[in-house]
């Protein structure tokens, strides 16, 4: 039973009907507490907290409480490979490892001790599995202010941690690369120098070589520095040579990927021979044409290799190397991939057999 609110058209009357009116509105809807305020039944709330609930279950998020004794009294979303068996009743040295039961306990005790609420980061081996967890101890206090328990909150983030780890990992690797890379560079720099006769004849072959460099790690960062697949890599250094039509390269055989150190100095062997061939021999031939072979080998206890052929036949006058070119290819090339290098230069002919040891095959 309830007084009637009527609207006497005034605006006094209009704003007290509207609000009686919002209140049994709100009194239908269940949305009033006993004591009068908004915040729903206990019905609703009784749903909203199992809503919460699972809602929690799809979380990596877990929630325990444990006495002044830190005895756990009650745990929620228990962290894959723990259950209530394990945990309810018991402390953390009961069922965790030594180091991450001692660094809980201690920082418990601090809360406990200070009311303070305590957050960090504590790694935990769980059925030989390593496992982070964001950690959150916050105080129990009573009416009085008294602290009388203990929540923690564990967010894992053991997949956050790995990809750290891997970003860390990769940024070294970059570090490391990029050492290197400047290094084959300056020695470029040095070595083409040396050998070239003018400014414009030096500008042209360090270009040349610059190029090839940067073309082969272009592949090896697409393949997210794993390597780099040899087709792509004849295709990618043919490529810089090519005018209007395609240059006559054909490869055939095993295509392996190779790793990134050896992409970068198979490329600049690859740059070396397609630009003697435009220059001395087989591409200057209208009928001119290149073959590259590459084929598995294994030795007698097994040990696997990479032969490359890079074959001309039929051209010109395929005799000709520049000495650096040579140097190249006999000497630098096959020292980065620990294994050797031979040219044989016959009339007309030209042949480059490389070998790549198997570690640099992925």
């Amino acid at each position: 039973m309830h007084a009637e609110v009527w609207d006497d058209g005034s605006p006094e009357g209009r704003s007290k009907a509207k609000s009686a009116s919002q209140n049994e509105t709100k009194a239908a809807q269940g949305d009033t507490r006993s004591d009068g305020t908004a915040g729903g039944s206990e019905l609703d709330r009784s749903r909203r907290f199992a809503f919460v609930m699972r809602a929690l279950g799809r979380t990596p998020v877990s929630v325990f409480y444990q006495s002044t004794g830190l005895i756990y009294q009650w745990a929620e979303n228990l962290p894959r490979g723990l259950d209530d068996a394990q945990v309810l009743g018991n402390s953390d040295s009961d069922f965790l490892p030594r180091l991450a039961a001692d660094r809980l306990t201690a920082a418990k005790n601090r809360v406990l001790e200070t009311a303070e609420p305590q957050r960090f980061e504590l790694p935990v081996n769980l059925g030989g599995e390593v496992r982070w967890f964001d950690v959150w101890v916050d105080p129990d206090r009573n009416a009085e202010g008294a602290v009388i328990g203990i929540f923690s909150t564990l967010i894992e983030m053991t997949d956050q941690k790995r990809r750290e780890v891997q970003l860390k990992s990769l940024l070294r690797e970059v570090s490391h690369r990029s050492k290197n890379l400047l290094a084959i560079i300056l020695s470029l720099a040095s070595q083409t120098a040396r050998s070239s006769t003018s400014l414009s004849g030096f500008v042209a072959a360090f270009s040349g070589r610059l190029q090839a460099i940067a073309r082969a790690q272009d592949l090896v960062t697409d393949r997210d520095w794993h390597g780099a697949l040899l087709s792509d890599l004849v295709a990618r250094q043919v490529a810089l040579f090519r005018g209007d039509k395609a240059l006559p390269v054909s490869v055939s055989g095993d295509d392996i990927v190779i790793s990134p150190n050896a992409a970068l100095y198979v490329g600049l062997a690859i740059h070396e021979l397609a630009a003697n061939a435009v220059k001395h021999g087989q591409l200057v031939s209208v009928n001119g044409h290149i073959d590259v072979e590459a084929r598995l080998v294994s030795n007698a206890e097994g040990a696997r290799s990479l032969k490359l052929d890079w074959i001309e036949s039929d051209g010109k006058d395929g005799t000709e190397l520049e000495p650096l070119t040579l140097a190249f290819l006999e000497n630098v090339v096959p020292l980065a991939v620990e294994g050797e290098g031979t040219v044989v230069r016959n009339e007309g002919a030209l042949r480059y057999s490389l070998e790549i040891d198997g570690g640099h095959l992925t």
